[in-house]
């Protein structure tokens, strides 16, 4: 069994894949433990300054604007992250687990390429559509630009996370991070206007991505020796390729519309201000991503391998992930308690008035969320991308109810308990699918 969903059966229209490789996924593939210590310390590192920049984003709008402008930018985001989750397809994750090299990286890119158009098409009709002021339309496509040019690095970073350079990563993102920062940080100086801010920092990150990370994509790609013409046109391998991806992508887009919905009912409720303090402490509180999202970046490829050759070591794996969860969890939840209030408003100011139900409730998403992605992790990682889809759409019909029921009522409050309601059952259910009873269910079959 290959460590992705591609099947031996197709190596005659991808005639590069060759016999040693399909017998043996591993052989050129293998991690020690000090590359794997490597790996997750440069991706903690990288993901430390990038996540923190965007955090320092919601605190210099708030600090050099308003909650409204916070606002803003977090309809901006709540719009642009959906569509831009369903348009990405997932490639980064379906690349990283290409174990077989059955697709190349032109092909990923030009998949990315095309849908990122769509995704942009996507914004603009909504923006025609909704009754905003201009200036939230302006805001909502500032964003989407931006999500634009993270979608085209995200596939570059794909590239090296297949090739266990996750160090260029942790580089590339540093950059984007603090140039990006510093650009947006000066246009809300200078014009006071989100919208100019946003699309100064996506100026700063294109050139990143085209001074940095494309020069080093094309010299990992030359490096591989010359492969034999494949029997496919470049459209059908392309096609392929999406209708393999389709399912994460259908994931993803259901995942990030659970996390929308209530904010996106909360602005309708209580306008940008209410969403603007909602979405300061939930940025803060995805800080708590950041040792989970090294863990699963560095995992996947591994786990990958592990299923496809020694199934034991991988739930022995996925259970010790799940032990740091549970460890790290707990610390930040009572962290959160007595001292969540405190750091929120020491960091926006008075203007972000909560209370400490709405900061522990709101880390205990983060915590929750992010130790189900580590299982979700382990699933991809089998190729189990049906099985999370329909788990999928049971939070975001959790979500929504609980929404509808207590969002107008109850305000932010009702939102964090939305939110809570989806991520609890995400988690019993990626626990169940991702058990060794599952697994032994599924036998050799790939759901």
């Amino acid at each position: 069994m290959l460590p992705n969903s591609i099947k031996v059966e197709n190596r005659r229209d991808f005639p590069h894949m060759t016999a040693a490789f399909v017998e043996d996924p591993t052989a050129s593939l293998s991690l020690n433990e000090a590359t794997v210590r490597r790996n997750i310390a440069s991706t903690l590192a990288g993901n430390l300054v990038f996540s923190g920049s965007q955090w320092l984003i919601t605190v210099l709008i708030a600090r050099m604007g308003n909650m409204a402008m916070v606002g803003q930018y977090a309809l901006g985001l709540a719009i642009c992250v959906p569509i831009f989750s369903f348009t990405g397809l997932a490639l980064r994750a379906v690349q990283a687990t290409d174990c077989t090299g059955v697709y190349r990286f032109k092909d990923y890119l030009t998949v990315r390429l095309v849908s990122t158009a769509f995704a942009i098409a996507a914004v603009l009709a909504v923006t025609l559509l909704m009754p905003w002021r201009r200036e939230t339309v302006l805001v909502v496509l500032a964003v989407a630009c931006s999500k634009a040019v993270d979608s085209y690095s995200d596939i570059q970073y794909g590239l090296f996370q297949l090739h266990d350079r996750l160090d260029l990563i942790a580089w590339a993102m540093s950059i984007r991070a603090v140039s990006g920062l510093a650009a947006l940080a000066l246009g809300m100086v200078v014009f006071h206007s989100v919208a100019v801010a946003m699309t100064a920092l996506t100026v700063i990150w294109l050139a990143a991505a085209l001074v940095y990370e494309r020069p080093v994509a094309s010299r990992m790609e030359s490096a591989r020796s010359t492969e034999p013409h494949r029997h496919l046109s470049a459209l059908s391998i392309c096609r392929r390729l999406v209708v393999l991806s389709l399912p994460l992508a259908f994931v993803l887009l259901v995942f990030s519309a659970s996390t929308s919905l209530p904010r996106l009912m909360l602005e309708r409720q209580g306008g940008e201000q209410a969403l603007g303090v909602f979405s300061a402490v939930a940025v803060m509180s995805a800080a708590i991503g950041l040792l989970y999202s090294a863990l699963g970046q560095t995992a996947l490829p591994r786990l990958a391998r592990m299923f496809a050759t020694d199934r034991k070591q991988f739930h022995a794996a996925m259970n010790r992930m799940m032990l740091f969860s549970a460890a790290v969890g707990a610390a930040m939840l009572i962290a959160s308690w007595f001292w969540g209030v405190r750091m929120v408003t020491m960091v926006y100011g008075h203007q972000s008035a909560v209370t400490a139900e709405l900061v522990t409730g709101l880390v205990g998403i983060g915590i929750l969320g992010n130790t189900s992605s580590l299982l979700g992790a382990g699933l991809t990682a089998s190729g189990r991308y049906w099985s999370q889809l329909v788990v999928a759409v049971m939070i975001l019909l959790i979500t929504a109810a609980v929404g509808a029921w207590l969002i107008p009522g109850w305000g932010a409050r009702g939102a964090m308990y939305a939110g809570l309601a989806g991520v609890c059952f995400q988690m019993i259910a990626y626990g169940y699918l991702g058990s060794e009873k599952s697994y032994g269910n599924l036998g050799s079959k790939r759901s």
